[in-house]
């Protein structure tokens, strides 16, 4: 962590939901600032984990004030049993603690010293799926709709903060992100970079189903398209940002996503870090990394540019 960072610990919302607050010294701070999301597949990860505590000190410690959420987590791989139990952690349980904590920033903006316009959420692999969905919901009840049968019943009851309407993000950013229940194609660029590569902790079709089946719950496979925001309708969506892993096969997926995006007439700006596999955000001091939280937050610091 940086020496003018400082970080603090929080808890909000009914279930009580996690969360960690970066905020650089008041003279470097800027006006932006992110809640992002870690990965692991919908069962494991933490605020501990790199991929979050040290994403969101660095890019703290560039001025953006970030928020971190220790969201609900599905039943792990070896917890057979647990994946079968009723009351397993399920689609849509994460993503209400992702909004909780997006409505804690929402509420916390200017006592942080950020712009309220000037919002983003982000995330990396499943965080990834996580931020965009969020975005989608955030963006339909801003415009006073819903986009599932429990957001109608959470705003009918008027919302973890006692309003309707909250505000949508102002922008996506996301890191090698997991945004299809199903592997999209691999393109001719990736197909190559993949060639002779040494495929361990890469993503079969198999993988991405039993990850996107076991978050919605085997019996529930029917929520599926709104459990991820691949292969929606993204009218509106908000200026979006995808930096993909070269040697990653869920690079497809955001590679797809992109295309969804542009299909729809939304900004959306795509990098690839050479010679990466998924995760390199878990490596912090590589250069990958290093590259990859600069390449983040010049992008939150640009403004909201057209949409």
């Amino acid at each position: 962590m940086g020496t003018g960072v400082v970080a603090e610990d929080l808890v909000t919302g009914d279930t009580g939901v996690r969360l960690r607050v970066y905020r650089a010294a008041a003279a470097d701070r800027r006006g932006e600032a992110l809640l992002w999301i870690h990965g692991g597949g919908f069962v494991t990860g933490s605020l501990e984990m790199p991929e979050s505590d040290a994403v969101c000190a660095a890019i703290a410690d560039r001025g953006v004030t970030c928020v971190s959420v220790e969201y609900r987590l599905a039943p792990g791989f070896a917890k057979r049993r647990a994946q079968q139990a009723p009351g397993a952690v399920r689609f849509p349980l994460p993503l209400e603690d992702c909004e909780q904590a997006w409505r804690w920033l929402l509420g916390h903006a200017e006592d942080l010293g950020a712009d309220p316009d000037s919002l983003y959420v982000g995330g990396a692999s499943a965080g990834g799926a996580l931020a965009a969905t969020l975005a989608l919901r955030m963006l339909h009840r801003a415009h006073g709709g819903h986009s599932t049968a429990d957001d109608a019943a959470r705003d009918s009851r008027g919302g973890p903060t006692g309003r309707t309407g909250p505000q949508a993000p102002s922008g996506v950013a996301l890191a090698y992100p997991f945004l299809h229940a199903a592997l999209p194609p691999s393109g001719p660029d990736l197909r190559h970079a993949l060639r002779g590569w040494r495929r361990l902790g890469t993503f079969t079709n198999r993988t991405v189903h039993w990850m996107a089946a076991n978050y919605v719950g085997r019996g529930n496979l029917a929520r599926l398209p709104e459990a991820f925001p691949g292969g929606r309708d993204l009218t509106g969506f908000p200026r979006t940002l995808i930096v993909n892993s070269e040697r990653d096969t869920l690079r497809a997926s955001g590679e797809g996503f992109a295309e969804e995006l542009k299909a729809h007439g939304r900004s959306v700006e795509v990098d690839c870090e050479p010679g990466t596999s998924h995760g390199h955000l878990n490596k912090p001091g590589t250069a990958a990394f290093d590259r990859t939280v600069t390449t983040i937050t010049a992008w939150l610091t640009t403004g909201p540019g057209t949409p």
